[in-house]
């Protein structure tokens, strides 16, 4: 119990920081406020934060919005407090179950969590990249009501899908920049290959123009790995590895540099400097085929 209470201090500091125990957050108690989130079109110059358990008293489906909230219930387990990502809601207060499906997802269905009034909501991250690593800024979704796939009944942007129905869009014009980005597994694709995993090197570093990736997997070779800068100043660069624990750097303008935010560091014997560890893990299921 001690322990827990500890590990809420700096959600607490965090909260009075962000000034969510003052009038706005009274304003709150009672239910979620549909009409406030529509307001919110200016993502990078509007702090709005949401808690957790506005989403559960949600009472009306809204299209999809880009949002910034607190999951006070998953931070023990994660240590990520500020979540981020796009918000799908669904009224099913009929229905035993509703999904999301999307390109960000390769078009499998993602689970909805129900709240009290019937609302199934979920918040889906906005990584969604081109082949370039770009940014993607179409978002293609359907809803599986009850096994049935349907187009958002709230969201006026759809396109015809070639079988008689639409398909959903939404378009996320902006987001935040992860300032605390690090390398990690990507779940399993259509691009995935039996044997191998992929792993998303990134660190943000808006004001560098060179970055490289050096590591036990490419022979600490400086010239063999280039990691590609978005508009944001995220550097990002994906690898096919195999499972197994993995020493790696970067190099930042000739610097060396560790994953500023991956702990798990090691010390490179024949050079004592440190270096980032990442494990890249077996599946925990078969890899199944997909079309």
């Amino acid at each position: 119990m001690k322990k827990s209470f500890f590990y809420l201090i700096p959600s607490l500091l965090l909260f009075f920081s962000l000034g969510l125990w003052g009038q706005d957050a009274l304003d709150w108690v009672g239910s979620f406020s549909s009409n406030e989130l529509e307001m919110q079109d200016d993502i990078e110059s509007q702090d709005t934060v949401y808690y957790l358990w506005q989403l559960e008293s949600l009472k009306k489906n809204i299209s999809p919005r880009y949002i910034r909230y607190l999951d006070v219930e998953s931070y023990l387990e994660t240590t990520n407090l500020l979540k981020r990502g796009i918000l799908f809601s669904y009224n099913g207060l009929r229905e035993e179950s509703v999904e999301v499906c999307g390109n960000f997802s390769n078009w499998d269905c993602l689970p909805m969590k129900r709240n009290k009034y019937g609302i199934y909501y979920l918040v889906v991250d906005a990584n969604l990249q081109t082949p370039d690593y770009e940014d993607e800024t179409v978002y293609e979704y359907k809803y599986r009501v009850n096994g049935l796939l349907t187009f958002d009944p709230e969201n006026q942007d759809k396109a015809e899908d070639g079988s008689g129905s639409f398909i959903s869009r939404y378009i996320l014009e902006r987001k935040d920049t992860n300032r605390q980005s690090s390398s990690f597994v990507l779940e399993d694709s259509n691009s995935e290959e039996r044997d191998l995993r992929t792993v998303r090197f990134q660190i943000y570093l808006p004001q560098a123009e060179v970055v490289s990736l050096v590591g036990n997997f490419n022979d600490w070779n400086p010239e063999n790995d280039f990691l590609k800068k978005d508009r944001n100043g995220l550097f990002v660069l994906e690898k096919k590895l195999l499972p197994g624990e993995y020493h790696y750097q970067f190099i930042v303008d000739g610097d060396i540099q560790v994953d500023t935010y991956n702990s798990v560091t090691n010390v490179k014997i024949d050079t004592n400097e440190q270096v980032s560890t990442l494990v890249v893990p077996e599946r925990d299921f078969p890899l199944e085929r997909k079309d």
